[in-house]
């Protein structure tokens, strides 16, 4: 019975290993034009009953022509109204603290939920219902992201000479996210989110004059489920959270 049975369990195995290679050698690549793709930041959190109505904004670009080549929309959570009684889970100190960056750099007016910056730039035209400003005349230089087994290769070449340092961002976008929230301003409510960052790192790069090439782990999401996901990265200064140029896509 043991000598009939090694075929079997060989064959197994080996299909096994084929499994693993193809995982192994898959790739993904994206490539930004050298036109600067315009970030649209929008700051929120589920403690904040003003939210929802800009949450619901902001779906409606997943199926909009521009996405990815002209802007990315990204959903940043704080983490400053978790105190009322309801702890979003999507919250992270870091975005609390870019958004103050952006207040503390002249870049926006105030801290506040919903909070929009688009391109590094406050703005308030979604109050008004304006359309978003989306402005791709820069030329800044061609930003790819290559995405390979557990981790991202960025390569940058920019058009003109970029500060000695600058900061990378990887942030894995969720979709179609349902959270029911039972305390707080929102409670009773079932919150909806896309562009929704799940997980995110950062990390501050050597440049040489206008050359950029390094790599970075993708982010782990393995805490939240989402049967749709992006990846968005975008280069800034060192200490001025504006971006300079972004990338990204949909990860099969």
């Amino acid at each position: 019975m043991k000598l009939l049975s090694m075929p079997s369990a060989v064959t197994l195995t080996f299909s096994y290993l084929c499994l693993l290679l193809s995982f192994g050698t898959f790739s993904q690549t994206f490539v930004s034009p050298k036109q600067q793709v315009n970030l649209v930041e929008v700051y929120s959190s589920q403690g904040c009953s003003s939210c929802p109505p800009a949450e619901k904004w902001l779906s409606q670009f997943k199926t909009d022509k521009r996405l990815f080549e002209q802007f990315i929309p990204i959903n940043l959570h704080v983490d400053y109204w978790d105190y009322i009684g309801w702890k979003d889970p999507y919250a992270m100190r870091a975005f609390t603290k870019r958004q103050q960056n952006y207040q503390r750099l002249g870049h926006t007016q105030n801290i506040a939920t919903p909070g929009f910056v688009v391109n590094g730039k406050g703005w308030n035209g979604w109050f008004y219902r304006q359309e978003l400003p989306i402005d791709n005349a820069l030329v800044v230089g061609e930003l790819s992201a290559k995405i390979d087994e557990q981790q991202v290769t960025l390569t940058f070449e920019a058009e003109q000479a970029l500060p000695p340092y600058v900061q990378a961002h990887v942030a894995i976008l969720g979709f179609d996210q349902i959270t029911r929230v039972t305390r707080g301003e929102n409670r009773g409510k079932a919150l909806p989110h896309d562009f929704v960052v799940i997980d995110y790192q950062q990390s501050s790069v050597k440049v040489s004059n206008t050359q950029l090439t390094t790599s970075l782990p993708i982010p782990n999401s393995g805490k939240f489920e989402s049967t749709q996901k992006a990846i968005v990265v975008w280069l800034s200064k060192r200490f001025d959270p504006k971006p300079i140029q972004a990338v990204g896509g949909w990860l099969d």
